[in-house]
C-alpha cells in the first residue's frame, strides 16, 4: 500500500481525541523568509557544532571542557532520537529499538557509555551489562509477529531455506563489528552489490522469506533487501549475538531519547542553543562566519568560529555550505512517520514489547507496546507505531498533516486487526512525528564513503550516520567521537 492509499478516507470514525502533529518543516521554511530578519547579535567561539542529534551531542560530550557552541533547529535536542512526556508517561518520537553490547563493539563508545554510568563491565560473564535494570525486557515478552492474520514467533518464516540462511550468516560472526569503520578490508567487496542479489547466489529463498528480509532491512536501514548492500544486510544478522548466547535487551519507554538525556545532562546548558537554524557558513581568513536564525525571535546571529563540526543532515548543505554538498549528493534518505497512540488506563492484557506486522501495507513496521516495558501504574499505555515510506513518497508527506485524522484512523484499524479488539474508544490522545530524512539508506557503494577524507576545509569536519555509516545509535555516537578528535 502506498502513502497515497493511506490518506484516502477509510472509515467513518469521528474525531474524538486530540492529535498533535510534530515536524520541522515550518522551522525549515524560516530559512526562505530569513532575508527579512534583522541581524541582532554576534557571538565568538572556537568550535561550532551544527545539529543536536546523537552525533552532535556525542561531539559536544568529547568537547565539554572546551569552548564550543551547539545549534539545533528543533525546540529540543535529540534529532531523530527525540522523545517527550505526556502527563507522567514517557514518549518516543523517533528511534526505538533494543540495544545489547557484545565485546566486539568499538572501545570508544563503550568507554563513553561507561563514563555516563549507562553500562558496566561484568568480568564473570566477560560482557557489558546495563546499570538501569528496570528497562530490561523480559524474555517472555520480547516480540511476536502478526503475519496476514496469524501469529508466529519470527519475522522470517519457517521454511527449508531458513536453516541455510542462518548458517550462512553465522560464517560472518566476529567479522561484523560496530562501528562499521572497524570491518576488515577483506569484507568491503560486499558493499558493492545488493543483499538480495548476493543472497540469491548463495541459497534458495522464497518470496515469503524475501518479504521477511525486506521487513528487517526497512526496520533498521529504511529500504528492502534489493536496495541495501550485502554488507549492510549481513551486518544486521551477524553483528548481534542473538542465537549464540543470552544477551540483555534494553529498551526504555522513551526510546533512544534516554541516551540523549544522559549526554545532555553532562553538557554546559548555556552552550546549547535550540530553535536555532544554521543558515549559512562562510569561510574567512581565520575560520568561519556563520549565520544562525533564532526561530523564536526571527532574528539572525552572526557567529565567528575557528572550527566547525557539521552533524546536521547533509541534504541541507546545498544551501548552507554548497562547496561540500557534492560529497553527499548521492545519499538516499528514508522518510519515517512515528505515531504515539496514548490509551486510557482501563485496558490491560498480555503485551509484547516489539510487535511486528506483515500485511498488505509494507510501509507499516509494527509497534512497540509500553506495557511490555517499565510502566508505572500512573502511566498510560502507549502504542508507538512506525511507518517507513519510499524516498519518492517524501513530497506527499506534507499531506499527512492536513489529513491527520484519516491517517490515524487507518492506523487504528490496522491495530484493531492485530488485537482482534476495538480500541478506538480507548484512545486518549495521539502524537504524530514526521521525519522526511529520517535515515540514510545504505545502498551498494554507500558504506566507507568517508567524506572527511575529501572535505574542502580541514577545519570543517562531518559527523553523523549519513557520512557512509549505518543508521544506528552506536554509529552516530562513534561518528561524533571521531569528528571531535579530528
Amino acid at each position: 500500500m502506498s502513502l497515497a492509499a493511506l490518506l484516502v478516507e477509510g472509515c467513518d470514525y469521528q474525531d474524538k481525541y486530540k492529535i498533535e502533529f510534530r515536524n520541522d518543516m515550518s522551522i525549515g521554511h524560516l530559512v526562505m523568509e530569513s532575508h527579512q530578519f534583522p541581524i541582532k547579535n554576534s557571538l565568538d567561539t572556537n568550535i561550532l557544532i551544527v545539529g543536536g542529534g546523537i552525533a552532535g551531542l556525542s561531539s559536544a560530550y568529547q568537547l565539554k571542557d572546551h569552548d564550543f557552541l551547539l545549534f539545533e533547529l528543533s525546540d529540543a535536542v535529540g534529532g531523530s532520537s527525540s522523545g517527550g512526556i505526556y502527563k507522567n508517561t514517557p514518549l518516543c518520537y523517533g528511534a526505538h529499538y533494543d540495544l545489547s553490547y557484545p565485546s566486539n563493539y568499538g572501545e570508544e563508545v563503550l568507554h563513553m557509555l561507561e563514563e555516563l554510568n549507562l553500562i558496566q563491565y561484568d568480568m564473570f560473564s566477560d560482557s557489558w551489562k546495563f546499570v538501569d535494570k528496570k528497562y530490561l525486557i523480559s524474555k517472555n515478552n520480547e516480540s511476536q509477529t502478526w503475519a496476514y492474520g496469524d501469529f508466529r514467533k519470527d519475522v522470517l518464516p519457517d521454511e527449508p531455506g531458513k536453516a541455510d540462511f542462518i548458517a550462512l550468516m553465522q560464517t560472518f560472526v566476529g567479522n561484523m563489528p560496530m562501528p562499521t569503520r572497524l570491518i576488515p578490508d577483506a569484507f568491503h567487496h560486499l558493499n558493492e552489490e545488493s543483499f538480495l542479489d548476493w543472497l540469491k547466489k548463495k541459497i534458495s529463498v522464497s518470496e515469503q522469506f524475501i518479504e521477511g528480509l525486506d521487513y528487517h532491512m526497512k526496520d533498521d536501514f529504511g529500504s528492502g533487501a534489493a536496495s541495501v548492500s550485502a554488507l549492510a544486510g549481513i551486518h544486521y544478522f551477524a553483528c548481534r549475538p542473538y542465537g549464540i548466547k543470552p544477551v540483555e535487551l534494553f529498551s526504555p519507554p522513551e526510546g533512544n531519547s534516554y541516551f540523549i538525556k544522559k549526554i545532555h545532562e553532562k553538557l554546559p546548558k548555556d552552550q546549547i542553543y535550540t530553535s536555532h537554524i544554521v543558515k549559512m557558513i562562510k569561510e574567512k581568513e581565520e575560520g568561519f562566519e556563520v549565520e544562525v536564525i533564532d526561530a523564536n525571535k526571527k532574528e539572525i546571529t552572526k557567529v565567528s568560529c575557528r572550527k566547525i563540526i557539521y552533524a546536521g543532515q547533509k541534504h541541507a548543505l546545498k544551501f548552507i555550505f554548497p562547496r561540500d554538498f557534492p560529497l553527499f549528493q548521492k545519499n538516499q534518505y528514508a522518510p519515517w512517520v512515528v505515531v504515539n497512540i496514548i490509551l486510557k488506563r482501563s485496558w490491560k492484557n498480555d503485551a509484547f514489547w516489539q510487535n511486528e506486522i506483515l500485511s498488505d501495507d509494507p510501509s507499516l513496521l509494527g509497534f512497540v507496546d509500553s506495557s511490555a516495558q517499565f510502566s508505572p501504574e500512573e502511566s498510560n499505555r502507549v502504542l508507538t507505531v512506525y511507518y517507513c515510506f519510499k524516498p519518492e513518497e517524501r513530497e506527499m508527506m506534507s499531506l499527512i498533516e492536513t489529513r491527520k485524522q484519516i491517517f490515524v484512523n487507518q492506523t487504528i484499524v490496522r491495530l484493531e486487526k492485530y488485537f482482534d479488539k476495538s480500541i478506538f474508544n480507548l484512545v486518549e490522545k495521539v502524537f504524530i512525528t514526521q521525519m522526511g530524512h529520517a535515515m540514510p539508506i545504505p545502498m551498494p557503494g554507500y558504506l566507507f564513503t568517508e567524506a572527511n577524507d575529501f572535505r574542502s576545509n580541514v577545519n570543517l569536519v562531518y559527523a553523523g550516520v549519513d557520512n557512509g555509516r549505518l543508521p544506528l545509535l552506536f554509529e552516530a555516537l562513534d561518528s561524533g567521537i571521531v569528528a571531535a578528535r579530528s
